[in-house]
């Protein structure tokens, strides 16, 4: 039998489904074949023919030796090792070939270094508007990091996951590059970002979350560093020693008091996010914080805030938001954490 191309073999059969019942019956007797299991299950022959080969191209089944319309039930276990064992030698094969692409890719990084020397200072700020631009000095930035790499992350990403996936690359290649990403609090909902930040953990990186309000900034090995530009998907790279000192301290500034996070999520943490969230969706609408600033601050949805907030002036029984935020005012700070 041909090796079938992973994406073109069937369903693995779930409970009641035709193919399903048939390993059962398989499982449960000497053998089976289309007229037993038609008769079994009240099917027709063609159907359970169908299901029998899709069980067959899934290793299950196979036929009796020495016969050819006769099946018998194969351990799953079996099946998957028989399946698969050459797509995982495939699959180790493509990741070595990777990696020394990888390391060709970096041998060309004094080449490199060399031609930036004789490159002009590009002055203390950069401003890099082409998106695609940005992008490579990101990359070029995060390759040449040597101690250390700070990440904020925001909801209004200016460079995608582009960042995320060089800190990434550089953590898989130098596990002693300390590297620390601020996430807002509701990062702890979303499981793309929780999976990235467990295997970030797991390399050595640091991950805090917070509530104080993130915004999209990379500091490198304390020297250089980049922030959004004000309209676009470009950059500016900062490069001013003050500036990029003033940038650091405000970034160890959310870090000290912001939780610890590895990517793990339970009931009970989500809770305790939860309530930060809305204990932070408080104190904003006292102050007359407008719902979109609410929402960018938090790195939530505007349509997530403007349901917390409704939530909220509800438990006041308060009819507009700035009702709310008077009432809340008006309360003492336990009075507003029970709000929350």
């Amino acid at each position: 039998m041909s090796r079938p191309d992973i994406t073109e073999l069937p369903e693995v059969p779930q409970s009641g489904t035709v193919a399903n019942q048939i390993y059962e019956l398989a499982l449960r007797n000497e053998y089976v074949d289309a007229p037993h299991c038609a008769a079994a299950l009240g099917i027709t022959e063609e159907e359970a023919g169908a299901a029998i080969e899709d069980l067959v191209g899934l290793r299950l089944l196979h036929l009796v030796h020495g016969c050819s319309y006769a099946y018998v039930a194969v351990n799953p276990m079996t099946a998957s090792l028989q399946l698969l064992a050459v797509h995982d030698e495939e699959l180790r094969s493509r990741q070595h070939q990777l990696e020394q692409l990888r390391q060709r890719m970096h041998s060309l990084m004094p080449l490199y270094r060399a031609q930036l020397v004789r490159e002009p200072d590009p002055g203390p700020v950069q401003r890099i508007e082409d998106a695609e631009v940005a992008h490579g000095v990101v990359a070029g930035l995060l390759a040449d990091a040597g101690d250390e790499v700070l990440f904020a992350r925001s909801q209004e990403d200016a460079l995608g996951d582009a960042a995320l996936l060089g800190v990434d690359a550089r953590l898989q290649t130098d596990a002693d590059l300390r590297i620390r990403l601020l996430l807002p609090q509701s990062a702890r909902f979303d499981p793309a970002l929780r999976e990235y930040v467990g295997q970030l953990v797991a390399r050595g990186g640091e991950a805090r979350t917070t509530t104080a309000g993130v915004a999209w900034l990379m500091i490198v090995d304390g020297s250089t560093g980049v922030v959004p530009l004000e309209h676009g998907t470009g950059v500016a790279v900062l490069r001013d020693p003050a500036v990029v000192t003033g940038f650091r301290r405000g970034f160890e500034g959310l870090w000290s008091p912001a939780e610890s996070f590895d990517g793990h999520y339970d009931p009970e943490a989500g809770r305790a996010a939860s309530a930060a969230i809305d204990a932070a969706i408080v104190r904003m609408l006292v102050n007359g914080v407008e719902d979109k600033v609410i929402a960018r601050t938090l790195g939530i949805s505007a349509r997530t805030c403007q349901r917390r907030i409704s939530d909220l002036m509800e438990s006041l029984d308060a009819r507009t938001r700035f009702q709310a935020g008077y009432l809340l005012r008006t309360q003492d700070p336990d009075d507003e954490s029970a709000a929350a």
